[in-house]
């Protein structure tokens, strides 16, 4: 199993924990993530880092002049009212997990918020499934600040 990791983050117009809020719930996604069609919640509990959703995804990344449909689990654990982690099975060995904490900046209805991602996958699989993972999330925090303006 081979590993890569990158780094994503955004300043937002909301404070930090309506950011959190709003990322929490991935059917807000729709409307920021590239390759998400749907994402339907599963199940719920708690854990010993916090509370959690499991969601059922449907998304189409993209395979040069291709799409294609995935499906898999997500899990979304609030670790605080700042902060989330989200671990995804995207196939057997193919994983991604996220940290993404908020803080503010910049006074009460603003927030900076930074995600860590570990994409992990055979190395056969390894570029193309970090690659894919990259671009979506770097999208997804591209079209946050304006889509959390207007949710506002």
């Amino acid at each position: 199993m081979a590993e890569r990791a990158f780094t994503v983050s955004a300043g937002v117009p909301v404070g930090p924990e309506a950011a959190i809020d709003f990322l929490t719930d991935l059917a807000n996604h729709r409307r920021l993530h590239p390759f998400l069609v749907s994402a339907v919640v599963v199940g719920a509990g708690s854990i010993g880092e916090g509370p959690f959703q499991d969601w059922r995804v449907l998304e189409r990344p993209r395979l040069g002049p291709v799409s294609y449909p995935i499906r898999f689990r997500a899990r979304l654990i609030r670790t605080s009212s700042t902060s989330f982690i989200s671990q995804v099975l995207a196939a057997p060995g193919c994983t991604i997990e996220a940290v993404t904490t908020a803080e503010a900046e910049g006074g009460p209805g603003a927030a900076y918020l930074r995600e860590r991602s570990v994409v992990r996958a055979p190395r056969l699989l390894l570029g193309y499934m970090a690659g894919q993972a990259e671009h979506a999330h770097r999208l997804t925090m591209q079209r946050l600040p304006e889509v959390l303006a207007r949710a506002t």
